[in-house]
């Protein structure tokens, strides 16, 4: 099974297991988070699609090397790291339990997630072998930072919209989320941690050493 089938296999199971509309709610609440917590200084377009320009031939570089799968894991984290908001992410992901946590506890549960996500989405990394990805362009979304849409070519199969949601802080650009083929990554992912939370009875500590053995 290729990438491509591997992200809509996601998109269909996800559709399947979640009422569309609750998503649907979810991406907004997320979007309004995001439109409170992001600064209101201008972005530059430019510099956006610059960084993601790079981030992205970084990431394909990693996929096309000769290193294990593991080592494409760490360096995968290391750019996850470096490149994204993890904080933001991982707060939007928590959501209102984010707020009963204290520092030690966040910081925890950041790295839990973080971990989590490298290898969940990095297990595919096989799989994206000889893949291109196009830049097409940047928008300004105001507060909500820079949406950069790419298209990511496999041979033999149909390209794949992929968008990244960026932001600047501190001068810097940060990825605060990947929108493939129109479904959020963030979104879905919020909605994992909601059902993973239920089953271990609201208890944290004990979801996020569920996500630390997968």
């Amino acid at each position: 099974m290729n990438i491509i089938l591997s992200f809509r296999k996601i998109i269909v199971m996800s559709r399947k297991k979640y009422n569309f509309s609750i998503i649907k709610r979810v991406l907004t609440t997320i979007t309004l988070f995001i439109c409170i917590s992001t600064p209101s200084n201008a972005t530059d377009v430019k510099e956006a699609e610059t960084f993601i320009q790079k981030l992205s031939n970084q990431i394909i570089f990693t996929i096309n090397s000769d290193l294990t799968v593991k080592e494409k894991q760490k360096n995968l984290l290391a750019l996850f790291q470096e490149n994204a908001s993890v904080l933001t992410i991982s707060r939007a992901a928590l959501g209102a339990k984010w707020r009963t946590l204290n520092d030690a506890n966040r910081k925890q549960f950041t790295t839990a997630f973080t971990n989590y996500l490298v290898k969940k989405y990095g297990r595919q990394f096989e799989e994206f072998s000889e893949a291109k990805l196009v830049l097409e362009r940047g928008i300004d979304v105001g507060k909500r930072g820079v949406l950069v849409q790419t298209r990511l070519i496999m041979p033999a199969t149909a390209p794949v919209s992929v968008k990244w949601q960026v932001w600047k802080k501190a001068g810097t650009y940060k990825l605060l989320d990947i929108i493939i083929e129109d479904i959020s990554m963030l979104t879905m992912e919020r909605e994992e941690i909601k059902n993973r939370l239920v089953i271990h009875g609201g208890d944290i500590k004990s979801m996020m050493n569920d996500l630390k053995s997968d």
